[in-house]
């Protein structure tokens, strides 16, 4: 692991006490496009004659996913926001988002599918979803808008990949003044190598957090329902 000697001389920065109305629950991109065999990228794959070169991405996906359904369920049953933030462009031609953020797609074309949250985890009721067309969710979204509207300034980031989407989001959010935590057992990449590569680096510094799913999770369980 890389770790800047800095962090040594300075304190962590503290993290608030826990309140439920001021933390949200970020899931990053764990939607059929990315996430899921039959989603944009494993066509893309399939139709370059390659369908299984994306089987650990999917994999590792799989296994996350019970972690991020408990900590859906802790959430919901004490008042955490619960945020489904995805990859989805308002153009068909994809014109309005990142040049080259999806490739190919004269090839491999979107469908509506792609843009559907993964079932395991699909939101319920009135939770929030918010498209982005970027990165970061921060650079093509009203994310900080929405947060601050909300009284919200502590963060819970889980999704996919972790050294992409997640690390930029998570990253932004701090700079930004928010409490962030990465939950290490709720993150994926197409490796299991780059995720194991991208925490250490991601948390050097304490200033963004690592917690586990069950942490969090103990961390909610006194509260009442």
């Amino acid at each position: 692991m890389v770790h800047d000697p800095y962090w040594d001389l300075v304190d962590a920065p503290e993290q608030p006490p826990f309140s439920p109305k001021r933390t949200a629950l970020l899931i990053i991109d764990l939607q059929y496009l990315d996430a899921h065999p039959d989603g944009w990228m494993g066509r893309l794959a399939r139709d370059q004659g390659r369908p299984d070169h994306l089987k650990e991405r999917f994999d590792f996906i799989q296994e996350i996913l019970p972690n991020v359904q408990q900590l859906q369920a802790g959430c919901r049953a004490v008042g955490v926001e619960v945020i489904h933030i995805r990859i989805a462009f308002r153009s068909f031609s994809t014109r309005d988002g990142k040049p080259k953020l999806l490739d190919k797609l004269n090839q491999t074309p979107l469908i509506p599918r792609d843009y559907d949250i993964l079932d395991e985890i699909a939101p319920v009721g009135d939770e929030i979803i918010i498209d982005k067309t970027s990165v970061s969710a921060f650079n093509s979204t009203p994310l900080d808008q929405i947060l601050r509207n909300m009284g919200i300034d502590t963060l819970w980031v889980t999704g996919i990949v972790t050294e992409g989407c997640v690390e930029l989001t998570a990253r932004d959010a701090a700079d930004k003044g928010y409490h962030v935590t990465l939950v290490t057992d709720a993150v994926a990449s197409s490796t299991h190598a780059a995720t194991a590569e991208a925490i250490p680096r991601i948390t050097d510094g304490d200033v963004i957090k690592a917690r586990t799913s069950a942490e969090l999770i103990a961390q909610m369980s006194p509260l009442p329902a």
